[in-house]
């Protein structure tokens, strides 16, 4: 297999994950982007979670980060709760709203992943699994 058909194939697992994630998420009726989905996941693993956590692990600034929080909180999906431990930052945790919304995407992933996974074994997924990590490492150590 040429490096081009390889690369040609991610590109078209990631644009059909998006589109069938989007598709899902779209009948849920809930008005929150891509992004701000990405900002409650991260909530939701990473306990207590501040807003530099979630900027690291987007890799994404301060303000941008801010913005999507603030959009979350207008929506009655997140709350800002007081870090003992700092004053000028804050923990950030789902509302019940939240993690009703949260319980819908992992229903949502569960889902496409069954149907992305359809008619491949265990030992292939664990393959997978390992190579997209070692391809995504290089590529964020810069190795191109």
């Amino acid at each position: 297999m040429s490096e081009n058909t390889s690369l040609e194939s991610v590109f078209r697992l990631v644009h059909s994950l998006k589109r069938q994630m989007t598709e899902q998420i779209e009948q849920l009726d809930y008005d929150i982007a891509p992004m701000h989905m990405r900002v409650m996941k991260i909530i939701t693993k990473t306990s207590p979670c501040t807003s530099i956590d979630i900027a690291h692990y987007l890799d994404r600034d301060k303000a941008q980060v801010t913005r999507l929080i603030n959009a979350l909180i207008s929506q009655g999906l997140l709350v800002k709760a007081a870090n003992p431990a700092d004053k000028r930052s804050h923990f950030l945790e789902l509302t019940e709203s939240g993690q009703k919304v949260m319980t819908s995407l992992a229903d949502i992933d569960r889902r496409v992943f069954e149907i992305m996974s359809d008619g491949i074994n265990k030992d292939e997924l664990v393959g997978f699994t390992k190579i997209a990590e070692k391809m995504a490492r290089n590529l964020e150590q810069g190795k191109v």
